[in-house]
């Protein structure tokens, strides 16, 4: 089985940091923690079957040293927090650099990976050739050392085709036996486009792994509710009714950071109106208040 714990020290995470105050409703609740919270925190996470082999694609990708796993996924469908929870199962042999893109070119996306990876100062001004000869050395070293080294970037799609196919050539850093570094390039469904553009046939040709992430089901997503509610420490099981949750479940599409909003601002309104169980009158006013419309 490829997929293992790790025993990570310090885990470098995707997103930003999920500390926040206290919710005003956890202890009329009686939560331990924010149970639909909308950061990437991986002690939340519910394997749906179609996320778990989507998390298991990764960490055999990286440890496999398959060179480019593609992760597609709709917007909120659980992507970073699947790169977060992967970080944590990784071997603490891997090292890792986690890259939000934000529109960069694969010059400065190359940087942040060595800054991430210590290889240089936030300072420091590094040329291309000599940026990616450090990366080489760095994995080289890694390989004889019996590790291994990936760079996950988050939000792929918002790379031009330069940095893909720069993206491309770095796949090719390797020994006779082994890919050096591993590369999981993880966006929205408009990288699943860019990939299959005819321009980008090559580095589509060299992807090793790829994975799209599915919505969650009808049942998934009321296991998911129960499933966070429960980490959070609620002892009190159910909170929302059968209907409440129904009703979640057409607005929401299966998709689990709109699970999340509804949950959470259904809970802050059923703390205000003093109810103790979320009844499909406090999921009406919700939705209102968010102005979401059913899906046909």
């Amino acid at each position: 089985n490829p997929v293992r714990p790790g025993s990570r020290a310090k885990t470098l995470t995707c997103a930003y940091p999920s500390e926040r105050p206290p919710s005003m409703y956890r202890q009329y609740y009686g939560f331990r923690k924010q149970p639909f919270d909308i950061t990437p925190d991986p002690r939340f996470l519910y394997l749906s079957p179609g996320h778990e082999d989507v998390l298991r694609a990764i960490i055999y990708g990286i440890q496999g040293r398959r060179g480019i796993i593609a992760i597609i996924g709709e917007v909120g469908t659980g992507k970073t927090l699947l790169l977060n929870t992967a970080l944590e199962w990784l071997s603490r042999k891997t090292k890792v650099a986690c890259i939000i893109n934000f529109d960069m070119s694969f010059d400065d996306l190359l940087f942040m990976a060595l800054v991430n990876l210590g290889l240089c100062r936030p300072d420091e001004e590094l040329k291309k050739a000599e940026s990616l000869r450090r990366l080489h050395k760095f994995a080289k070293e890694q390989v004889q050392n019996g590790g291994n080294v990936a760079l996950l970037v988050d939000e792929a799609q918002l790379l031009d085709h330069s940095a893909m196919e720069n993206l491309r050539l770095l796949s090719n850093l390797e020994t006779p036996k082994h890919k050096l570094v591993q590369i999981v390039i993880c966006g929205q469904p408009e990288l699943d486009g860019k990939l299959n553009q005819p321009e980008l046939r090559q580095l589509s040709q060299r992807i090793g792994i790829r994975r799209n992430i599915d919505p969650l089901t009808e049942q998934e997503t009321y296991e998911y509710i129960r499933h966070r509610l429960k980490i959070a420490g609620l002892k009190r099981l159910p909170i929302f009714s059968a209907e409440a949750k129904t009703l979640g479940w057409r607005y929401s599409e299966g998709i689990p950071r709109k699970i999340n909003i509804l949950c959470d601002n259904s809970l802050l309104i059923g703390f205000q109106l003093r109810q103790k169980n979320i009844n499909t009158a406090i999921v009406e006013k919700t939705l209102k208040d968010l102005h979401w419309q059913p899906v046909e």
